[in-house]
Parts: C-alpha cells; structure tokens; sequence
C-alpha cells in the first residue's frame, strides 16, 4: 500500500524517504553484507554517493545482488540510516572508526566529517592509544595531531599503564614528536622495557637480540635521542635491568655526549641518531571548575572531636586534577583588636582515594603561610588522574590539637559542573560533628 495524502502532507522529505527505508516499498536493490541482507533504492544511493551512482547507473552497471565482505552489518545499516534521513547515532570512538572506514568507501563526504567530529570530541586519556593505533588508511591529520598532543601531554601515566597494547606504528608516532612532558632519559627507559611486551605478543624470545631487532626494523632505535642525554642519564640507562645498548654503544654515546674529538666506532653512526638536541615540553591546557555559592551556612569548627572534612566528586570523562581550592580560616578577633598581621600557617593533609577499590591515588601535605578570611589552591606535586563513572573521595585531615580549635567559612555549592564536555558531580559528605557546607570550592583540571 502507498503513502496516503495526509501523511504525505504532514512529514518533511526525509521523514518520508525514511518510510521508503523502513518499509522497502519500491526497493530495486539488494545488499548481502557479511551474510545479512539489506534493500534499498538505487536512484536514494545513487544521489547521495557517487560510488553507488557508478554501481547503479555506470556502464558497468548490473541487476546482481551486491556482495559486501569489508563492513559489517551493523556498519552498514548506519550508512543507509544516514543517507535516508541525514542523521547518524554513533555510539562508540570503535563505531565511529568503522562507519569512517565504510563513509571513505562510498565518498560520503559529509558522514566523514561527522566521523571525525565524534572521535575528537571523544577521544581520551582512555583510548587516545586506541585512536593512535589504528591503521594509517583510516587515520586523519587533525585526529593524529589531537590525539598526539594528548598523548605527549601525559606520557609517563600511559607509558606506565597501556605499555602493552602500544603497537610499533604508534610508538613511531610518539617517538617522531619534538614536544614532549618525559625526560628522554625515562623516554627511552619506556620504549626499551615496551619491548619485552612486544616479544610475548609475538611469541618469540624475549632476548635482547630479538627486543633490538623489533626497535631496528621499525625503525625505532633510530628515533630514540642518545646523544641528547647527560653522562647520568646514560649512566642510569647502562644500569637498569632492561637496558639494550651494547657496550660499544654506550662508549661512542659516551664520546659523543663529551664532544671527544677522538670518536671511535663509526660504523654505528647509521644506527643511532644524531640529534643531540633535547625535545620540549608541553603546556597542558588547564581548566577551572568554580562551584557557585548557592547560600551560607555555619561555620566548620575544626578541633579535637572534628578534624576531617570530606568531598567526593565523579566525572563522565576522565580528567587529571592540578588544584583544590578551599577556604582560609577566619580570623580571630584578636587580630582585628591588636591590628596585627592577617597572616598564619596552614597545615593539613590531603588524600584522594578511588572507592571501587579503596585505592589511595594521592597523597599530600599541605604547608604554607595564607591570609585569613580568603581563598588558597593547593597545588598537587603531580596531577591527580580521576577516571570516568567512579566516585573519588578527598580528604582534607588537620593535626588534631586539644587545645584550639579553627573555624571555616565555607557555603552550599553546585553540586554539578559542566563545561568543556566535562561534567563533574560533587558530594559534600557531613563532618563529624554534623555541620554541612561546600569545603571543596574548586579544581583546576586538564583533559
């Protein structure tokens, strides 16, 4: 049966191209992709890509079932949703990478774009190897130059935890960066121990023969700046456990760090690089979440019966924490009789603890001369990383004294901050002694 008038009347054109979609009337095509089969209409597909126009319409043309084996079913249906009705749900960097792969396929130009918008837009501390990892035919300038920056950024954490699912081609990516936030001597001491995971996935020896020859055919040996190092850096890469330079090696590195004029062993010149030049830090790009006043409330008392203030905070994308603001006690009365200084020493400790498994992810004290009545941010000696969809808890402790007692200005705050794709929640737990307030005025956090 065909669309009726008013129905015709009251859709736009694609509500009712997307009808044609769902009830296959007037389909004169049909797909088999990967054993699922789709039908269509060659003169939908024939406007929208050229491919297809060639397929249906081209002097090659043909009334054959097309067979597909390069895309999976899933994929496909995404591709036909899209050019039906112009809209596309990806749900998935791993999704988007395979409709990129099938939009590239039939020249949807327009779906390309919106491929590459979703991945950058998701991209992550959690998967922005994953990302790096793929293929060069479904890679693109932007992503690689996004996803390379995030990666230098923070390098030591990834080295340390996705060492393993690093592949040779990514590993080139990183090592061809001229901006980087790692030592080259910590540097090199990631990629000689990155090996050892190379040769288990390839199921061969773990020797150091074999853990050379991986970085020597994938042309990465050369790529690793030796002659950028010190005498102690080299010192301390001779003496680690996973260390793969040849003592010849290390003399003519050796020589070359001191700028002897009696170099020996030229006949390695072509394997090692020249570049004695050190590669350069990155600046991340550091944002402020302020959490707005929403009304006052009494003071926090901290003494001998209450010494911990709690907050505990979750985020939907993961983010590395540089700074926690808080308040400054209030001033005593006797400082404003006396005409005093408004000044006096903070001391306290701060741990940030994962709840999913009661893991300590930081830990730090906190000890510096701060002014009554205002605001200070704690800046941590490393950044804190706080993973996705987990409830993180941040402990302020102070040195309970039986004697005093500080009180704190402190408000009821957003419990919700969302800018920068990021959204952060927060739960300000209770003090012992039943007091409530917004302690945790605010971080300063990176991607």
């Amino acid at each position: 049966m065909g669309l009726k008038s008013n129905e015709i009347s009251q859709t736009n054109l694609y509500d009712r191209v997307k009808k044609l979609l769902v009830s296959l009337e007037w389909s004169d095509c049909k797909f088999s992709v990967s054993g699922k089969d789709f039908k269509a209409h060659k003169l939908i597909l024939g406007i929208s890509s050229p491919v297809f126009e060639a397929m249906f319409y081209g002097p090659l043309s043909n009334n054959k079932d097309v067979i597909i084996t390069d895309i999976e079913p899933d994929i496909f249906q995404l591709v036909l949703n899209y050019i039906y009705t112009d809209k596309v749900d990806i749900s998935s960097v791993e999704q988007a990478f395979e409709l990129l792969y099938a939009s590239r396929k039939y020249l949807l130009q327009s779906l390309v774009e919106i491929c590459i918008t979703f991945i950058q837009e998701n991209i992550s501390i959690d998967n922005v190897i994953e990302v790096l990892n793929y293929p060069e035919y479904l890679q693109d300038k932007q992503l690689i130059t996004y996803s390379l920056k995030l990666f230098c950024e923070h390098p030591s954490y990834l080295l340390h935890e996705y060492k393993n699912i690093i592949t040779h081609s990514c590993m080139k990516i990183i090592l061809e960066a001229e901006e980087i936030n790692i030592k080259e001597k910590d540097l090199i001491k990631h990629v000689f121990e990155w090996t050892i995971c190379q040769c288990k996935q390839s199921n061969i020896y773990c020797t150091i023969e074999n853990r050379r020859n991986i970085l020597i055919n994938n042309g990465i040996f050369k790529l690793l700046r030796f002659c950028a190092l010190t005498i102690n850096d080299l010192e301390e890469i001779v003496k680690d456990t996973n260390n793969l330079l040849y003592p010849f090696e290390t003399e003519y590195i050796m020589e070359v760090i001191k700028k002897s004029e009696n170099i020996t062993h030229n006949n390695i010149i072509n394997l090692l690089s020249s570049n004695d030049i050190p590669r350069s830090s990155l600046k991340p790009q550091w944002y402020f979440c302020h959490r707005s006043p929403l009304r006052s409330v009494a003071p926090i008392v901290i003494d001998i019966n209450n010494f911990i203030v709690h907050t505990r905070i979750k985020v939907n994308k993961p983010i590395f924490v540089n700074s926690l603001c808080i308040p400054t006690r209030m001033a005593p009365a006797v400082t404003f009789r006396n005409n005093t200084p408004k000044l006096y020493s903070e001391q306290l400790s701060i741990s940030v603890v994962s709840e999913s498994d009661n893991n300590v992810v930081k830990f730090t004290n906190f000890m510096n001369t701060v002014e009554y009545d205002s605001v200070v941010d704690i800046e941590l000696n490393e950044p804190c990383l706080i993973k996705k969809d987990k409830w993180y808890k941040i402990s302020f402790m102070w040195t309970h004294n039986r004697f005093t007692s500080y009180s704190y200005v402190v408000e009821v705050r957003d419990r919700v901050y969302k800018s920068h794709k990021i959204l952060v929640e927060f739960d300000d737990s209770l003090t012992t002694n039943g007091r409530s307030g917004s302690f945790l005025g605010g971080l300063k956090f990176c991607l």
